[in-house]
């Protein structure tokens, strides 16, 4: 910190002196701005350091290994990969699978495990995340969607007939027409 600001001593309750109840949310002031501006400096350029710390001691380690560990760490890290590409596959499928039938699709998925439903080679059985969420369901029927409220509308509807006029009416009872 620099050397102008000023820290609050601690007193023997643990409370810190020099603070007044409500004055800990008080504006910092220009100085207190500044100071805190620095120190989130600081903090962005000690991550960045860290990070570039992190880089170089990997590219040590990664300079004392075989080619066949290498390798054995890319296919690792390909196989973690795999697995979670399997894992969002198995939940957009019971996602898309749930659409017709929950209210909210994605409860269906955060209720399901998808590695069940993943065989060895990595494919989807469809058949049984069909029965998982039927049977989830039945075990909480509050997912489902809800019925569609009846209609009353009668049915389609038509314009009513253009009403006899007089002269019609007159030929109607003539028997003209």
């Amino acid at each position: 910190m620099s050397e102008n600001a000023i820290e609050p001593a601690d007193v023997e309750d643990g409370s810190q002196a020099g603070l007044v109840e409500g004055e800990a949310d008080a504006p910092l002031g220009p100085a207190g701005e500044k100071a805190l501006d620095e120190w989130k400096r600081r903090a962005k350029e000690a991550e960045k350091a860290s990070r570039d710390q992190a880089k170089r001691l990997q590219a040590i380690e990664d300079r004392d290994k075989t080619e066949v560990q290498r390798a054995s760490e890319r296919a690792e890290a390909a196989e973690k990969r795999a697995a979670a590409m399997a894992q969002r596959t198995v939940r957009a499928e019971v996602r898309a699978l749930a659409a017709a039938t929950f209210a909210d699709p994605s409860d269906a998925a955060a209720f399901l495990d998808p590695a069940a439903f993943v065989d060895d080679d990595g494919d989807v059985d469809t058949k049984a995340v069909e029965r998982a969420l039927a049977d989830l369901l039945k075990r909480k029927p509050h997912l489902a969607k809800e019925a569609a409220p009846p209609s009353f509308d009668g049915g389609a509807r038509r314009t009513a007939d253009k009403p006899p006029s007089m002269n019609d009416l007159i030929r109607q009872k003539a028997g003209l027409g």
